[in-house]
């Protein structure tokens, strides 16, 4: 598949390099992209305001969606596609529809349509919408396509590796009950004596404070018990080389894969989940991934020992961004 000189402008929130893969990835095909982040800023309390609620500083959110139209209005082009909907505005999206009027539109979620607010409003401005929740697709009155999520090529470079420094590993915002389970989880590893790596991430202190108010997982919660800085990039490609089972909480208003999930994948990882939905998809094999309950998480023994069972190589181009893209765009140009 060619992009050979198709003007994109491109509008994906920022979010651990992703924003700017995906731009180098339709270039790669051919593309000419102008690419904007999502949201205006991207410090702790622009992002809570935004999820909160975005009217709070609709001020700002207008200002830098009016400087993108600004730069972009005279441009025509032939594709606008757009990840995840949090603080664009309504109107910004009717203007540009109106001074592209034979421009395809094109949405990816990667956040479930049906738990984000105000997000059918937009649904009628796109051509194509595309999920990573089967669910959306279900539930949506617009016509939604399921493409999974996808990952990076750092991922598949740290595949081949024979021995690992940790058995288990986690990485992750420290959301819903994700403590609590993480908990139970780290203190069966540790009575079987296996190396681990647990990084559970708070934005700000402050979000502790709520939590310990607000969440009942965070009962036995202590300020010690998180990162207040997200783990870098290379950090987290070290981590995910050095393990050799890889650990998944998702949101439990979540049907659709986690990014961890399908990086896992990419890096030919053994993983852990709480996610039964995973059953569903084609790369799944119980030999590679063992689903938990999250009410009673139980660490199997026999699945900790045994080593990953490499998979149809179709499969791992399929959830390569490349495949991502392919699949997206195969669909748009039908």
């Amino acid at each position: 598949m060619t992009l050979y000189g198709k003007r994109i402008l491109l509008i994906v929130p920022s979010f651990f390099m992703y924003e700017k893969a995906i731009k180098e990835g339709l270039e790669d095909i051919g593309a000419i992209v102008d690419y904007f982040d999502e949201r205006p800023a991207n410090d702790f309390y622009t992002k809570a305001l935004i999820r909160i609620n975005k009217r709070l500083i609709k001020k700002n959110i207008d200002r830098y969606y009016h400087t993108i139209f600004t730069e972009v209005s005279e441009r025509h082009y032939d594709y606008v596609f757009v990840v995840n909907i949090e603080a664009m505005p309504v109107a910004f999206l009717q203007a540009i529809r109106g001074r592209n009027r034979n421009s395809v539109f094109i949405l990816y979620a990667w956040d479930s349509i049906q738990n984000k607010k105000g997000l059918s409003d937009f649904l009628p401005l796109f051509d194509f919408v595309f999920s990573f929740d089967s669910e959306d697709c279900l539930s949506s009155e617009h016509k939604v396509y399921f493409r999974p999520l996808f990952f990076l090529n750092e991922f598949e470079s740290i595949a081949q590796k024979d021995s690992f420094k940790y058995d288990l590993s986690f990485v992750g915002t420290a959301h819903s009950d994700r403590y609590s389970i993480i908990q139970q989880l780290r203190n069966q590893a540790e009575s079987y004596g296996f190396n681990n790596y647990w990084y559970l991430f708070l934005q700000d202190k402050k979000l502790f404070l709520y939590n310990k108010l607000t969440n009942p997982s965070f009962a036995k919660a202590h300020l010690s018990d998180f990162h207040y800085k997200p783990l870098e990039r290379n950090s987290l490609l070290g981590v995910i080389s050095d393990s050799k089972i890889v650990i998944d909480i998702h949101h439990p208003k979540q049907t659709g894969l986690t990014m961890r999930t399908i990086e896992t994948l990419g890096a030919r990882r053994k993983l852990i989940t709480t996610n039964n939905y995973v059953k569903k998809y084609d790369f799944y094999d119980e030999r590679n991934i063992l689903v938990i309950d999250r009410e009673r998480p139980i660490l199997d023994i026999d699945f900790l020992k045994t080593p990953y069972v490499p998979l149809d190589e179709c499969i791992y181009q399929k959830y390569s961004l490349r495949g991502w893209l392919d699949e997206i765009f195969s669909i748009v140009m039908k």
